[in-house]
């Protein structure tokens, strides 16, 4: 009896198609969940934001239209603390500086591949939403 050490080709390649398959479909999934990992960042600084917002209405009897000279931020328009998102805020106009504020976070750097939630936005009533890379409405992003 021959012993027999090793693979055939046909084992070889069975194996490397099988590994390219997983691959195949592992590897979109893996990057998606990057990107929504990613998109925390954005959440919890807009979410940041919002309550210096408030915090400077109860003191200012207005909101902030500058987040760097008025909210004390590092930026205007400020970006996260890893450079994914940019935000911006838009309040009311001077003549009307009461009536509210929006904030939005456009993704940036890496980011921009997440087509789905290009941009978070939140508003003075915590209204929460969110824009396609085509600006469509998406309903997934502040899961």
């Amino acid at each position: 009896m021959k012993n027999k050490l090793g693979f055939t080709l046909v084992e070889l390649l069975i194996t490397i198609m099988i590994i390219g398959i997983l691959a195949g479909v592992a590897y979109p999934a893996y990057t998606q969940h990057v990107l929504k990992s990613k998109r925390s960042e954005a959440q919890s600084a807009l979410l940041n934001l919002a309550n210096k917002q408030e915090m400077f209405y109860l003191d200012q009897h207005q909101y902030a239209e500058n987040l760097k000279t008025q909210l004390g931020m590092s930026t205007n328009p400020f970006i996260t603390e890893n450079g994914y998102y940019s935000i911006t805020t838009s309040s009311a106009s001077p003549a009307r500086p009461t009536t509210g504020f929006t904030l939005t976070a456009t993704a940036i750097s890496s980011q921009v591949n997440d087509k789905d939630c290009a941009k978070l936005i939140i508003t003075h009533e915590l209204a929460k939403s969110a824009l396609t890379a085509s600006g469509g409405a998406s309903t997934n992003c502040w899961k």
